[in-house]
């Protein structure tokens, strides 16, 4: 007995001998600080998507599209293009023919881009793989600075969506041109845009989830301080809004209201963990920059920089550091960044 029992332990200790030890979580080393420079135009005429992991940019005008359809299989939300400062209102009927504009109630999306905070809203009658019934009608204001007259204004109806499509209604505000339309999902995209132009029309805007991580554009930013009928309440602006739909998130380091905050050329990797990352749209914004009065000219916020995590989880310092280029004109967004 004494002896099976050595031979047992002596087993034990063996198999002990020769299992593999932990391999160590090597980390890659940091990349190189590079540039990358994105121009909107004078007019931020253009949408830039940007990858930082790539190191490239995508660059498309901002008047291609009216609404952002999420692509998912699981998504359903629809978004406006607030570059043209759009707004939807909701009427009280699901009867496409009968509803109109009066009382309207004009609303744009959240700028963080909430999913209960959207213009359009949670439109669906039943959330849930295949979603049934028609949502009320909403009238869409594309926009008084890019659109006027019977332009201007659209009823939009979603009659159905499932995992593959949305199948949409739409018209003009007098109900001529009625079109029922099927927009396809790919789970490849983020977004799947449409634009009322021509009958309605599918817009390639965007690049593939993994090719952009924000994208510099003009959107509406709501100054909730000023009144309804103030013409500062609903203001257009230059900023970047983060590829939510893609797992990006983000945190801002400002040297007079972030804790603990150190240098860009400072920042390493080990000061990633007591970082608040979000996934708010508008965690980059448009107050990286200001207007100077005195000058007339644009100046890059200082001591403000950026911390993108992406997909991968690999995370990325960036800043601004220029707005024009080197003639002079404004829109040309030089920025500077780092894999950490």
């Amino acid at each position: 007995m004494k002896q099976l029992t050595l031979l047992l332990l002596l087993l034990a200790l063996i198999s002990v001998s020769c299992q593999k030890e932990d391999e160590a979580i090597v980390l890659p080393l940091p990349g190189d600080v590079l540039q990358l420079v994105a121009p909107m135009g004078s007019n931020y005429d253009d949408q830039v998507y940007v990858s930082l992991s790539k190191g490239k940019i995508h660059v498309m005008p901002y008047r291609n599209y009216d609404l952002a359809f999420e692509a998912s299989t699981q998504g359903f939300h629809i978004y406006l293009n607030g570059a043209k400062y759009m707004f939807a209102s909701k009427t009280t009927t699901s009867d496409f023919f009968l509803a109109d504009s009066s009382n309207a109630n004009w609303c744009v999306d959240a700028e963080q881009l909430y999913a209960d905070s959207t213009a359009i809203g949670n439109w669906w009658v039943q959330s849930a793989a295949n979603v049934t019934g028609l949502s009320n009608v909403f009238i869409i204001d594309r926009g008084r600075m890019d659109h006027s007259g019977a332009s201007r204004f659209r009823k939009l109806q979603v009659m159905a969506a499932d995992d593959v499509h949305y199948e949409i209604r739409f018209s003009n505000l007098d109900n001529s041109n009625v079109t029922v339309m099927n927009i396809p999902k790919d789970p490849a995209y983020s977004l799947m845009y449409f634009s009322f132009e021509n009958n309605g029309t599918v817009v390639q805007q965007a690049p593939p989830s993994q090719d952009w991580d924000f994208v510099f554009t003009k959107y509406t930013h709501v100054y909730f301080d000023e009144p309804l009928n103030s013409p500062y309440r609903y203001y257009p602006v230059t900023g970047a809004v983060l590829n939510i739909w893609n797992q990006v998130s983000g945190s801002v380091m400002k040297a007079d209201s972030t804790p603990n905050y150190v240098p860009f050329d400072q920042f390493k990797y080990d000061l990633v963990a007591g970082m608040p990352f979000t996934t708010n749209a508008d965690v980059i914004g448009f107050d990286w920059k200001f207007y100077d009065f005195n000058s007339s000219r644009y100046f890059i916020t200082p001591d403000l920089y950026f911390v993108l995590k992406d997909k991968n989880g690999y995370y990325f310092k960036m800043r601004m550091i220029d707005f024009y280029d080197g003639s002079g004109n404004k829109g040309t967004i030089t920025l500077e960044y780092q894999r950490i």
